[in-house]
């Protein structure tokens, strides 16, 4: 199995098998022990994949607790946020789809030329 580099993902030197449809505009790894991530959405489906803690966090309009395991699926131009840290370490892996729309990178946020 190879390994991929980041900047690697969605050009031609990805095997085509291990392609994401549509390809990754951006990704990481984030741990946070307390604080919150504002409201924001975005040009681009994003996916959380949690994998150590807990925290209160709000998709599509509705609050979750999410934990190990899980996965925060945000279709693009819904707003979604961490909440709270319920219980830290709160770690998760990012993965932000290719930009649509208007293609605009970051956290977008309403009444901002949304």
């Amino acid at each position: 199995m190879p390994i991929i580099k980041r900047e690697d993902f969605g050009t031609e030197r990805a095997p085509e098998w291990c392609r994401v449809e549509g390809g990754i505009n951006a990704m990481g790894c984030s741990t946070r022990s307390e604080g919150s991530v504002e409201v924001h959405f975005h040009d681009a489906e994003e996916f959380w994949f949690v994998l150590a803690g807990k925290a209160r966090v709000m998709t599509d309009g509705r609050e979750y607790v999410v934990e190990p395991g899980d996965v925060v699926c945000t279709h693009m131009g819904d707003e979604h946020a961490i909440l709270e840290i319920v219980e830290a370490p709160y770690t998760q892996v990012w993965i932000e789809c290719n930009l649509r729309g208007r293609k605009r990178p970051g956290h977008l946020h309403r009444g901002e030329g949304d």
